[in-house]
């Protein structure tokens, strides 16, 4: 039996900072699909697309006095609690047959890629919103 491949909650924490919100999601969705979760892992997509779809929404119009790293901790944090709540921590994924830890390279890779792709869909945001007069960038 093939052994299945799962993020522990410091994985999906240290990967949602690195990665970003498309990370968190597909960090925490991957995890619901290996444990077999199916429905947790729709929930997690559908909510995770709302969060990114406001998140980008309401980027353009943060104060530049607002603190850089407080959304990042945020759905960190978040990220981190419901996979120590729904999911399996380290000590569980260890003691556990049948799953292993996935790669760390795996997960910086993965969060370069959803890194660059946020950064995509932001400037998109962006530029939308300034082509529609919403915003000014000066």
């Amino acid at each position: 039996m093939d052994e299945k491949k799962l993020l522990s909650p410091a994985q999906i924490a240290g990967g949602a900072f690195w990665g970003g919100p498309l990370a968190t999601v597909y960090y925490l969705r991957k995890n619901y699909l290996a444990l077999g979760k199916d429905d947790y892992a729709q929930k997690t997509l559908a909510y995770g697309v709302l969060f990114v779809i406001a998140l980008l929404a309401l980027l353009p119009f943060i104060p530049e006095s607002f603190p850089n790293l407080v959304i990042p901790l945020g759905y960190c944090v978040a990220a981190r609690q419901i996979a120590i709540s729904t999911q399996m921590e380290k000590a569980q994924i260890e003691e556990t047959e049948g799953y292993t830890f996935e790669s760390n390279w795996k997960i910086f890779g993965v969060g370069a890629l959803t890194l660059l792709a946020f950064f995509a869909l932001a400037l998109s945001v962006i530029m939308m919103f300034e082509k529609a007069g919403l915003l000014t960038l000066t």
